[in-house]
């Protein structure tokens, strides 16, 4: 998204910065586990490592689409425990991911331009594959229920 169709309330700009930090965060979370993934699973987490840098990507672009100024990165994110082996990472992602779902709907309603809501709304999608394929590798089915909560 190059420019927003409308000015865009201060709002909405406060709610894409917060979804950069949830989303930055999540990248600084897959470059720290990716290493002690299983050989297997490092395709698919650095598939979706890339994914999560092309939403940061995108939110930094609606931001100064709206006039703002998209704040640096942090030196370094507060991820918790640190994750000890491949199962640690899975569930470390897979709670990070599900977080950015549960924000992202309850922020949707608050964004006013349709430009807007429908880049977070692609993102959120793109965070639900996410979430389903990483239930799955921790030996989970896929869905936890029909519908995309972010809770489980």
């Amino acid at each position: 998204v190059k420019q927003a169709a409308r000015p865009v309330a201060h709002t909405d700009v406060e709610i894409l910065t917060a979804a950069l930090a949830l989303e930055r965060r999540t990248v600084s979370a897959y470059v720290a586990g990716i290493p002690l993934l299983a050989r297997g699973q490092v395709k698919g987490a650095k598939a979706f490592l890339s994914e999560e840098l092309a939403h940061t990507g995108e939110l930094i672009s609606l931001i100064k689409a709206t006039g703002g100024k998209a704040p640096d990165r942090a030196e370094s994110y507060d991820l918790g425990r640190p994750p000890r082996d491949a199962g640690d990472v899975l569930a470390l992602l897979h709670a990070l991911e599900r977080l950015q779902i549960a924000s992202f709907l309850s922020w949707l309603p608050r964004l006013s331009p349709a430009p807007v809501r429908a880049a977070v709304s692609s993102i959120l999608a793109c965070d639900a594959q996410h979430v389903a394929v990483l239930r799955a590798a921790q030996g989970k089915p896929a869905l936890a229920s029909p519908f995309v909560t972010g809770n489980e």
